[in-house]
């Protein structure tokens, strides 16, 4: 039987109307283009269709059938009652949902379209699940996707970026259906170092017992283990660039009382008389730390580098010599270059260099020191290139510690980015060396403790002098301050020359009725002061000084007279004493100017 148009009609009709029953059954769009992502879930909007469906045929038969009017009406008007909350609920409810899709979940499904080409836009976006917690992405792949050129690396880049973080991923890719589920990384824990730890805790002193000749334990790191730092090679010379607060003090009382430990010889110039002053007294302890004696801190200094300058030449004669560490700690550098500044320019003589010496000292230190054990520690608040006499000393610091710093003081010293955060505690320091950023927290104790220890060390391990060639200078008694003296008048003797070269005796200053004063009698007999010239024959010489150390020592008599005062008088009176010329230098002794600045005793 021949098939008509009739039966072709009938045939596309039956189908379009089971397509169309099957779409309205399933919850699918009725129509060919896909719903618009973050609606309603396709079996929701299935049971919807069905109760529309069945509410109105129920309504029809009511109406219709037995004629039930006013039932069909009261019906209505409670479903609408019902329905339209329910609407307004899920509407908002649905929001949510909404922005998730259309902000992450669609906009991904589009970038995905260069991993997944097999699949169009729907196909993509109905392969991508993301829950609204965002606590996993997955990802359905086509049949024989094996993650060809490189998309495996691109889809997992693609999660990571718009989903943030890092993300592993579970491929399966044996067995239907195929996927991947990516899942957030847990991040790893933050390793910091203690809080605190104690110098005598026992971690800590059987870390020093460890420690070779030059090796010291610096403090404890992010894995809790000690760190070991040896003052030798490259590393002979350290630096502390650490602010206020950050525990500079019971870093160098720590790094002192290891060193002591090992039988070396501490030189130390504290202008703050507070860091390591606790060490007073420990032999082989040298402390500097008066401000008002700058000269003996610069004496200090060079004798450390004249002690370098003997080391070199035994080890030129003597290779296989090895000397007892010998360290300079420099405490407070920046205040230190500052009052060493003004001292020198104070002291120096015409023809005399205008920069401050004494770096040129420090630098044949770090330069020369570290072949013979010498070495420096370094402490400043700031380490600039001026606080080391622009010398190109910074760079030859080939250890630093950092502390309490800010983001100026970092990219001034290691210019690198980005800027690690400073941890505002006490003790806590990172270590820089070369490439190497460790973060430790130092080991503290009492400063008493520290001493105590020292002594107890030195006592049991004992202490020896052999290697040094000489003796540091002693330290001048500390000067008092000027707000603390008494002030005393200052008569200066404007007497003549012939009074003075007749025997230079006291002169007696007499007050007429009038207030003027009348020229002085001498006061000692002509055969005194021949005696006297005879007793200062067959004294021994004086020691000739500086007018600089000179006016420091009359102001232990409480007589203020400053050196620029005493080169004028030098320049302007002739009675003003003479001194003798050695090296170029004009020196006098200290009784021949404290016997002119004296004020004389009146009747």
């Amino acid at each position: 039987m021949a098939r008509t148009e009739l039966d072709r009609q009938i045939e596309e009709g039956a189908e379009q109307l089971a397509v169309f029953v099957g779409r309205f059954v399933s919850g699918a769009p009725m129509g060919d283009r896909p719903r618009a992502p973050g609606g309603m879930p396709r079996a929701v909007h299935a049971l919807l269709r069905l109760a529309v469906v069945a509410w109105a045929g129920w309504g029809a038969w009511m109406w219709w059938g037995l004629h039930e009017h006013q039932q069909v009406i009261r019906a209505a008007v409670v479903t609408v009652c019902v329905a339209l909350p329910l609407a307004v609920i899920f509407a908002v409810r649905g929001r949510k949902r909404r922005r998730h899709m259309r902000s992450l979940v669609l906009p991904m499904a589009l970038a995905m379209k260069d991993m997944l080409p097999a699949w169009d836009d729907h196909q993509r976006l109905r392969a991508l699940t993301v829950p609204l917690d965002r606590s996993f992405v997955k990802v359905r792949l086509p049949d024989g996707w094996h993650g060809q050129d490189g998309h495996k690396d691109m889809l997992r880049e693609l999660v990571q970026d718009r989903m943030g973080g890092r993300w592993s991923g579970e491929w399966n890719l044996k067995s239907y259906p195929f996927s991947v589920v990516f899942t957030p990384q847990k991040p790893r824990p933050k390793l910091e170092p203690p809080e605190s730890i104690d110098f005598f805790d026992p971690a800590v002193q059987q870390a020093i017992e460890k420690c070779k000749p030059g090796q010291l334990v610096l403090g404890i790191d992010e894995r809790q283990q000690p760190v070991f730092k040896s003052m030798t090679g490259e590393t002979a010379m350290w630096a502390l660039s650490v602010g206020s607060g950050g525990g500079k003090s019971s870093f160098l009382q720590m790094i002192i009382t290891q060193l002591v430990g090992q039988g070396a010889t501490v030189v130390g110039i504290d202008v703050k008389m507070a860091s390591i002053i606790c060490f007073e007294g420990v032999p082989g302890v040298h402390l500097y730390t008066d401000p008002g004696n700058v000269g003996d801190m610069r004496s200090a200094i060079k004798w450390v580098a004249r002690e370098v300058e003997a080391r070199n030449y035994v080890k030129k004669n003597d290779p296989n010599k090895n000397f007892d560490r010998l360290t300079l700690i420099l405490e407070e550098g920046n205040e230190f270059g500052d009052a060493s500044k003004a001292y020198w320019n104070d002291t120096k003589e015409k023809g005399d260099p205008a920069g401050d010496p004494i770096w040129g000292d420090i630098a044949s230190v770090m330069r020369m020191g570290r072949h013979v054990n010498v070495t420096i520690i370094g402490v400043f608040q700031d380490l600039r290139e001026a606080a080391v006499g622009s010398r190109g000393l910074r760079n030859m610091f080939r250890l630093i510690l950092m502390g309490n710093y800010n983001a100026n003081q970092w990219k001034m010293i290691v210019n690198t980015t980005p800027v690690p955060e400073s941890v505002d505690r006490a003790g806590r320091m990172m270590i820089i060396e070369g490439n190497r950023r460790i973060w430790i927290q130092v080991p503290y104790a009492d400063a008493d403790a520290f001493r105590e220890h020292s002594l107890t060390l030195r006592r049991e391990r004992g202490y020896s002098t052999e290697d040094l060639y000489g003796m540091p200078p002693s330290a001048s008694p500390q000067r008092l301050p000027s707000l603390l003296q008494v002030s005393t008048p200052l008569l200066a003797k404007e007497s003549s020359p012939a009074l003075e070269a007749a025997g230079g005796g006291s002169v007696t200053l007499v007050k007429d009725e009038d207030g003027g004063q009348e020229d002085a009698e001498l006061g000692e007999d002509l055969d005194e002061v021949a005696d006297e010239e005879d007793l200062e024959d067959d004294a021994p010489a004086q020691e000739l000084l500086a007018l600089a150390e000179i006016s420091r020592r009359l102001a232990e008599e409480e007589i203020e007279v400053s050196a620029e005062l005493m080169r004028q008088h030098k320049r302007r009176r002739s009675d003003f004493p003479v001194g003798e010329v050695v090296d170029g230098r004009e020196l006098f002794t200290y009784e021949a100017i404290a016997g002119y600045y004296r004020p004389d005793d009146t009747d």
